[in-house]
């Protein structure tokens, strides 16, 4: 047979021994997934990072503003790190008669957000940094995954002065470097990113029902749906629970740049006696940075402070006059 029409790759044998290492390899890969950990090939990636060995730029997701003051306040970034869970959602009932949270999903997103960001935290311990600034957390679903969620965090992972170490190992925030850095100048020592979902049933009651009815009902007034309402105090307050006792576990004074996000959608329900309803499922995140008060911070971030800086190359701007800023 003509060589270009012989098959691909012929005469190049696979070497059985190569065959067997990556099969090792990918073992390996798997049952540190399993344990909650980080692939073999980026833990050895960042170990040569840490070492030295790695040769190449730094990789950064910090803008320009961020990276000059981390800069001058000796703060080195490092690598951009990342941690992701795709978590599958076990059995669950398809409606309820009573205000419930409905744990089979509450856990999958706690559990799925739980174990990315310890990977993110693996994956910063492993590159030798002190902390990650600037950490996205987002939160999605796929189609060819159908009853799963995932989190996939993303951050700066940076080494920090000795002043501004914690003893606690890495330590993981959303804020930005400028918001770090003014947390240390004010003695404020980030200690950790806390997070928490909680999703909730709020069946409608009769009276719900009668509102949302036509001419028959009592849609014509306007009125609170009460039903509805309860459901999402119920789960932001459980949102919130596990929030602060999650900062009660960092030994957090409390947590600052809390956010929220909530997602509504509507159950149709078939009751007895042919009655419709129309449900409710809410679910609720909140994420935040758990911070303690450390006065020793302050004098080593004041030392270290930015100088101010006015820019002369542009007129004043009409209106009040305000102060020269200072670099952030």
């Amino acid at each position: 047979m003509s060589p270009l029409f012989g098959r691909r790759g012929a005469g190049a044998k696979p070497d059985p021994a190569d065959a067997a290492r990556q099969a090792e390899r990918e073992q390996e890969s798997i049952a540190r997934l399993e344990a909650g950990g980080i692939p073999l090939n980026a833990a050895e990636r960042l170990a040569a990072l840490a070492s030295g060995e790695a040769a190449g730029a730094y990789t950064s997701d910090l803008s320009v503003g961020e990276f000059s003051l981390l800069h001058r306040l000796g703060i080195v970034p490092v690598t951009v790190v990342m941690g992701s869970s795709i978590f599958h959602v076990g059995w669950q009932n398809v409606f309820y008669n009573s205000p419930t949270e409905i744990h089979s999903i509450s856990d999958a997103y706690n559990e799925s957000r739980r174990r990315a960001l310890a990977r993110m935290l693996e994956e910063t311990a492993t590159a030798g940094a002190d902390a990650v600034v600037g950490v996205r957390l987002e939160q999605g679903a796929h189609d060819w995954a159908p009853g799963t969620v995932e989190f996939v965090a993303v951050g700066t992972a940076v080494r920090l002065p000795a002043a501004l170490r914690g003893e606690g190992g890495p330590v993981l925030t959303d804020l930005d470097g400028q918001q770090f850095w003014q947390l240390c100048d004010a003695g404020i020592r980030p200690v950790g990113l806390v997070a928490a979902t909680s999703v909730h049933y709020a069946p409608a009651s009769m009276q719900t029902m009668q509102a949302q009815r036509g001419m028959f009902g009592t849609a014509w007034r306007n009125q609170e749906l009460t039903d509805y309402t309860a459901g999402l105090y119920a789960a932001r307050h459980r949102a919130m629970h596990d929030l602060t006792a999650q900062a009660r576990q960092h030994g957090a004074d409390g947590v600052v740049g809390v956010s929220f996000s909530q997602h509504v959608r509507a159950v149709r329900v078939q009751r007895s006696m042919g009655m419709e309803s129309e449900d409710m499922i809410v679910t609720l995140h909140v994420i935040g940075t758990a911070i303690r008060e450390d006065p020793a911070l302050a004098g080593a971030a004041s030392a270290a402070r930015p100088a101010t800086v006015v820019d002369l190359s542009a007129p004043p701007a009409a209106g009040p006059t305000r102060s020269p800023a200072r670099l952030q």
